[in-house]
């Protein structure tokens, strides 16, 4: 009898276990994470569709909440910026964070300024790592071409948001940009990475509003 309360018991915890490796994915995939980058590729397809009449300045106004909402800036910026980040004084932490949000949005008001029947798909929502959500998607283009975009998410006082971005599903934007971003403070500290922020925001204005 004890031997078989034993069995039954074991059954119970391996059923158990079984059923929360069965379920977990699909509790992640409705999630909150999922709906926040959905919500993001709304306004970019929106954004694309309507890129003429908005025109470069429309499209950053249209794109800065949506960025602001879906991405955590401040702590892009902080992983960035790497162990130099502590040596930075409050001033220049804001500075830091305002040069970073206006590039990025630019990147992407620069990046989508036109739509060729495009469409956006959620392919897969994984656990990542250090306590991060996956949110795996692809771009793709109306001639059957695929491109991966997953986006890192991590939740920030019980609210779900990007923390970085890996084009093609394997170039993490941070990685490339900690990169660049320390040696320019090598170079000349942090006013001449916030100066090159600034100058590559102006180009990239300059550049698209250029017949």
């Amino acid at each position: 009898m004890a031997r078989y309360r034993l069995t039954s018991r074991l059954a119970i915890v391996i059923t158990f276990g079984l059923s929360v490796l069965i379920t977990s994915p699909a509790n992640a995939e409705q999630g909150p994470a999922r709906p926040i980058v959905e919500r993001f590729h709304d306004t970019l397809l929106f954004v694309m569709k309507e890129a003429e009449n908005l025109g470069y300045e429309g499209r950053f106004e249209r794109l800065t909440p949506a960025i602001r909402e879906s991405f955590n800036l401040s702590f892009m910026t902080s992983r960035s910026t790497g162990y130099h980040w502590k040596r930075a004084s409050n001033e220049e932490h804001q500075d830091l964070i305002d040069a970073f949000t206006n590039m990025t949005i630019a990147n992407y008001a620069s990046r989508f300024d036109g739509y060729s029947g495009e469409i956006f798909e959620t392919v897969a929502v994984k656990e990542g790592p250090r306590d991060s959500i996956i949110v795996k998607t692809r771009i793709v283009k109306n001639d059957g071409e695929k491109i991966a975009l997953n986006y890192m998410m991590r939740e920030f006082g019980g609210k779900w948001q990007v923390i970085d971005i890996f084009l093609k599903g394997t170039f993490s934007e941070l990685a490339t940009r900690k990169s660049e971003y320390s040696s320019l403070i090598r170079d000349g500290g942090f006013p001449k990475l916030i100066a090159s922020m600034k100058k590559k925001t102006e180009k990239i204005r300059n550049k698209t509003l250029t017949p």
